[in-house]
């Protein structure tokens, strides 16, 4: 069974702490620590870490620019936003900047699921988020989504919505197989090689 280690960029203390103590209780993570700004992180390729969760208004460096650049150099480690900024443009820049996921801080009640989705490799978005991205990208990619079946298009709504195969499958009413080749199927018909490319590619 893997183990995994997560840390929490945050510059708030008590925000910071909660979000510690829920992600200690994790069954496979042995380590969460938590850093108050970009300079205080541990430099080098070799991040110590699974998981970063980053706040994007820091002290010294930015967010953004920190994921920026230690995506970059670092294709291990996975990166995930946890902010108040609801701002659609900085959703677009956080995920193209290699952020797997941007959780809204109101939204942190669930972390433990969100890591665990996030630790697995799956990307995932705060409700409300997900919502914007489908709209913005149903408006500027209509002609291209035009090729998927009808099915397709809900299954696609659901991986940009953050859901698993599973999940999806249980809320299609079908097989997680057959979600599984409808899933191959966009991603042909879409050019795109994973889920989290999907929301890059179009947003």
């Amino acid at each position: 069974m893997k183990l995994y280690k997560i840390a929490i960029l945050e510059d708030d203390p008590i925000f910071a702490s909660q979000c510690k103590e829920r992600l200690k209780k994790l069954n496979r993570v042995t380590k969460v620590e938590v850093y108050t700004s970009a300079e205080e992180f541990p430099k080098g390729k070799d991040v110590p870490y699974d998981l970063v969760f980053v706040d994007i208004d820091l002290p010294g460096q930015s967010g953004l620019d920190f994921i920026l650049e230690r995506h970059s150099e670092d294709s291990k480690t996975n990166y995930a936003i946890l902010s108040a900024f609801e701002s659609e443009e900085v959703l677009f820049k956080a995920l193209k900047a290699g952020a797997i996921g941007y959780i809204l801080k109101k939204d942190v009640g669930d972390i433990q699921e969100k890591a665990e989705i996030l630790l697995e490799g799956g990307g995932i978005l705060s409700p409300g988020l997900a919502a914007r991205v489908i709209l913005s990208f149903r408006k500027t990619t209509q002609k291209e989504v035009e090729v998927l079946s009808n099915r397709e298009k809900k299954v696609l709504d659901l991986i940009v919505d953050g859901k698993r195969t599973k999940e999806i499958a249980a809320f299609l009413g079908t097989k997680e197989g057959t979600v599984r080749v409808q899933i191959k199927s966009i991603f042909r018909k879409l050019h795109v090689n994973s889920r989290l490319e999907l929301v890059r590619k179009f947003s």
